[in-house]
């Protein structure tokens, strides 16, 4: 009668298990595209949101001389706004389309304008982010008059 496994036996298992831990790990990996996206389109809300019932006189007219209701649409400034005391986001896309290295402010109305300028007219066309990670591409639109942002789905 036999009371123990076998050395063969036992490693047999041990690969099994470990065939099946690689294969598990591999479906849990992170959707950088698909979070970093996310993440921009919060941050654009939150302009547009803290410009809404603002009263602006001029653009960069905050209590404390910050600019109220607009985001630079530049990895590091998006970077920037994600520092706080605990935690530090790091953005893995890379930022394409007609809206990177643009500064986008909200009026009191939620309507976006061009290059933070309060006398300009609101922006005429939507306006198109494009994010790029792994030769993947999701593009972030702010709508024109309303301010709205619209993701694309990936398929």
């Amino acid at each position: 009668m036999k009371k123990a496994y076998s050395l063969i036996e036992l490693i047999f298992v041990i690969v099994i298990i470990g065939v099946l831990a690689g294969v598990a790990s591999s479906s849990f990996k992170s959707d950088y595209l698909s979070t970093d996206a996310n993440y921009i389109v919060a941050k654009i809300k939150e302009a547009q949101y803290r410009g809404v019932g603002y009263e602006h006189r001029t653009f960069g007219g905050g209590v404390d001389g910050s600019n109220v209701g607009c985001i630079t649409l530049t990895k590091a400034a998006l970077e920037s706004k994600a520092v706080n005391a605990k935690i530090a986001y790091k953005l893995h896309v890379d930022l394409l389309g007609d809206l990177s290295n643009k500064t986008v402010c909200f009026d009191a109305k939620g309507e976006a304008h061009d290059d933070g300028l309060f006398n300009s007219s609101p922006i005429g066309v939507q306006k198109v982010l494009g994010l790029r990670y792994n030769g993947e591409d999701i593009n972030i639109t702010i709508l024109h008059k309303t301010g709205f942002t619209v993701t694309s789905c990936k398929f």
